[in-house]
């Protein structure tokens, strides 16, 4: 018997979730802890990073290779529904391989293994279960929109980066007069003087510059200062 891990990311949670590999790092360490205490040792752990959420189980890289290595009486475990699955169907149909396999999969979420005969979740699980892929699913749909209409350079509401203006056309085009206060901003900052020396003095009545603004422009262009201070 041998017993494997499987996990996948999102390319939303790639881009958006700054604490990902530390999440990641818990939730292995739950598997670790789970097999543990119920006389498992883990041989082999299987990562799909970085994938479109609604990549079904069986056409991602690793989860391929998990399969072609799995054998009767083997484990897999997974921390959640969310971390093997991408939707009702990809479910129902990874686990109508594991059965014919002879493998077992355990979900810690769902309390243990979720292959065997004695797996028969009421009804309200099963909405649950249904509801809480179906939710994660529109979501990173809606977040993929999003990030792919920002990378072609256009606004999609909220407050307007200071620096920039918007076109007719819905895309950010640079201010060149804010764009000078940019600039200004950061040369200031770059030779040691206080974000209230900066804002006193880039400051004018057509292009007010509060302290809170200069602290902002910094935070969002920090790169910038860190790569000019290790010159």
């Amino acid at each position: 018997m041998t017993v494997y891990c499987y996990a996948r990311t999102s390319t939303v949670e790639n881009q958006e979730n700054s604490e990902l590999e530390a999440q990641m790092e818990q939730e292995d360490l739950r598997l670790h802890t789970f097999a543990l205490g119920h006389g498992m040792h883990i041989n082999k752990s299987f990562i799909d990073h970085n994938l479109k959420w609604s990549s079904n189980f069986k056409k991602r890289a690793k989860a391929k290779l998990l399969l072609e290595q799995l054998e009767a009486g083997d484990i897999v475990l997974s921390c959640s529904i969310e971390r093997i699955f991408s939707s009702c169907d990809d479910m129902q149909s990874t686990l109508k391989s594991f059965r014919e396999k002879q493998v077992r999969l355990y979900i810690l979420e769902l309390g243990g293994e979720i292959t065997g005969k004695d797996f028969a979740p009421s009804f309200r699980r099963s909405l649950e279960i249904f509801h809480s892929l179906e939710k994660r699913r529109s979501t990173e749909r809606i977040k993929t929109v999003k990030q792919n209409e920002r990378s072609k350079g256009r606004f999609l509401g909220g407050s307007r980066p200071f620096g920039y203006m918007i076109h007719s056309n819905g895309r950010l085009i640079e201010n060149p007069m804010e764009q000078k206060v940019l600039k200004k901003i950061i040369k200031m900052k770059k030779q040691g003087k206080s974000l209230r020396a900066i804002s006193a003095e880039v400051s004018t009545p057509m292009v007010p510059v509060s302290f809170k603004t200069v602290q902002r422009l910094l935070k969002r262009h920090e790169a910038e200062l860190q790569e000019s201070a290790s010159v």
